[in-house]
């Protein structure tokens, strides 16, 4: 069996293992926990979407737990440093991980990694998902999705696509729209998105698969930038007047998160506490309000609903993934 398939069949086996105390000790351990301070280990440097929803559940856990947590970010190889730091430490509830789709679900398919996401991680709360945002330079003229497409069967490999590199999701998402509208583009890697929005925007390359937090601040200048459609499956509140791609291409829906995991067998009680005061933290009006403002949608979804979503993920881009002829480095 090759180790793709592998990965997608112990799914299953890694959510129960989530949830089943490791012994007597580990039971003793969760009614005393937490007795020290708890690291949420970041994968990324400080300042973006994921290091603000660490520190903001960072500051919460705290006061309802009344130890300190405390965040580490450790970036590096797009968070799989971090990843592969939390999958080895010891189960016990004092090391978390805020992850995001990268490391847990492209990054087996994608990047040569020294740790199985399933096997090695459990899913607390997912607290936030970030969909993607068709970003045209408005030079083009295109002002709708059909219009875009209508150019690209027009003109094959004409459309030029830029991405934040080979893999990553802003990469992945493009392609993933290409293929459900059935045109053929030239894609152009960059080292991160930031330099492909601002040739976007200099009008070097016609399109950006770009977060909704890359590029909300340009809601209110279209003549900077066009925000052609979200990939989210409704309206977001923060863009109402940016139509769906799904408006006009049905059941197209693409987003990544940012969830709380932890080392796979940590003792259930200490699970289950995360995970129902992170749902109640991401229920709240006001930590709601600073999500949405950042071009979050919150989501709240306790570990079953987290792993299932992990699972359909790996298998919607599974052949996406392979049609790009995309190989572990």
């Amino acid at each position: 069996m090759k180790p793709l398939q592998q990965w997608l069949r112990r799914i299953p086996v890694g959510l129960a293992a989530a949830a089943i105390a490791a012994g007597p000790a580990a039971a003793l351990a969760a009614d005393a926990w937490p007795s020290r301070p708890v690291t949420i280990v970041v994968p990324f440097a400080p300042g973006g979407n994921t290091d603000m929803m660490a520190r903001m559940m960072a500051e919460r856990m705290g006061k309802v737990f009344g130890k300190p947590f405390i965040v580490d970010n450790k970036g590096g190889a797009a968070g799989t440093i971090a990843a592969e730091q939390v999958a080895r430490a010891q189960p016990d509830g004092y090391t978390l991980f805020m992850a995001t789709m990268t490391q847990i679900v492209t990054a087996p398919m994608t990047n040569k990694i020294r740790y199985d996401p399933i096997r090695d991680l459990a899913p607390i709360v997912n607290v936030g998902g970030n969909p993607f945002v068709l970003a045209v330079n408005p030079q083009r003229n295109f002002r709708t999705v059909t219009d875009l497409v209508n150019y690209a069967k027009a003109n094959p490999g004409k459309l030029n696509v830029g991405h934040g590199g080979n893999g990553t999701l802003t990469h992945l998402s493009a392609l993933l729209f290409l293929s459900r509208v059935g045109v053929t583009a030239t894609t152009v890697p960059y080292r991160g998105g930031a330099p492909a929005l601002a040739d976007v925007l200099a009008g070097q390359i016609d399109m950006y698969s770009a977060s909704v937090s890359e590029v909300m601040s340009y809601a209110k200048t279209p003549e900077k930038l066009t925000l052609l459609a979200v990939s989210s499956d409704k309206r977001l509140p923060q863009l109402p007047s940016v139509p769906t791609i799904a408006e006009t291409y049905p059941g197209h829906e693409v987003d990544t998160w940012n969830g709380l995991m932890g080392p796979a067998g940590m003792p259930a009680d200490v699970v289950a506490k995360l995970a129902e005061e992170g749902r109640k933290m991401i229920n709240e009006p006001a930590f709601r309000a600073q999500l949405e403002n950042a071009g979050i949608t919150p989501l709240g979804e306790m570990p079953d609903v987290f792993a299932a979503r992990i699972k359909a993920e790996t298998a919607k881009w599974k052949p996406v993934i392979q049609a790009a002829g995309i190989e572990p480095q």
